[in-house]
């Protein structure tokens, strides 16, 4: 057996591929890119595809506890109007500031406070009055009398209430209303009357000593 000399190809090494080998390896070749196309392009046209748009969420904020429903505020006192929001017609310098050691009570909303006369010369008593133009139909408040320290807790304190009402020939009517009696020792009164049809509210104060007031809170008209 001849052993082929070093550094020389053999017979098969040297021989080319024959014309259907080349042919086969050429559908080979053909075939694996065809199946690699085939798996490539509905990846490509699935990524061509556009991602659709995400959908809006409704977002609804409320500053309620869990599970609560957020409470509406109820409208107040059907009609009431307070004296304390009106400008009185006549008067208004007898009013005064709730003392100070009254200040802050919640037994005592909507004050109106009326200053006590001097009971010097002719100043025996103070009004206010407040203009209604037939517009209300009640007038309620609670009073309370009260005194600085150092007077006497049992002075007394009085208020009485007059509504006016025009007649058709413009004559004036005075309708006495009843009124109240109280001291710094007793419990607070409640006052209340009719105001229908009167054009004018007339609240007047008398005490026993000077520098007393009167003290009327939650005073308001009703409809």
């Amino acid at each position: 057996m001849t052993e082929p000399v070093p550094g020389t190809d053999s017979p098969r090494r040297r021989r080319g591929l024959t014309p259907g080998e080349k042919t086969g390896a050429a559908i080979g070749l053909a075939s694996l890119l065809v199946a690699l196309l085939a798996w490539q392009w509905p990846r490509q046209g699935q990524d061509r595809q556009p991602t659709p748009p995400p959908t809006p969420t409704r977002v609804t904020t409320s500053t309620s506890a869990p599970g609560t429903t957020p409470a509406t505020p109820g409208p107040g006192p059907t009609g009431r109007t307070y004296l304390d929001a009106l400008t009185p017609e006549a008067g208004s310098p007898y009013l005064l500031p709730l003392p100070r050691a009254l200040a802050g009570r919640a037994d005592l909303p909507h004050p109106v406070v009326l200053s006590c006369p001097t009971n010097d010369g002719e100043d025996r008593s103070r009004s206010v009055s407040y203009p209604l133009k037939r517009r209300y139909l009640d007038f309620s408040t609670t009073f309370r009398a009260w005194y600085p320290p150092g007077e006497d807790p049992e002075s007394v304190v009085r208020i009485s209430a007059v509504v006016t009402v025009r007649e058709p020939d413009d004559t004036l009517t005075r309708q006495p209303r009843p009124g109240r009696t109280t001291t710094m020792s007793r419990p607070a009164e409640s006052l209340s009357f009719s105001v229908e049809g009167a054009d004018l509210l007339t609240l007047t104060v008398e005490c026993d000593l000077g520098g007393g007031v009167a003290v009327l809170s939650d005073a308001g008209l009703s409809r």
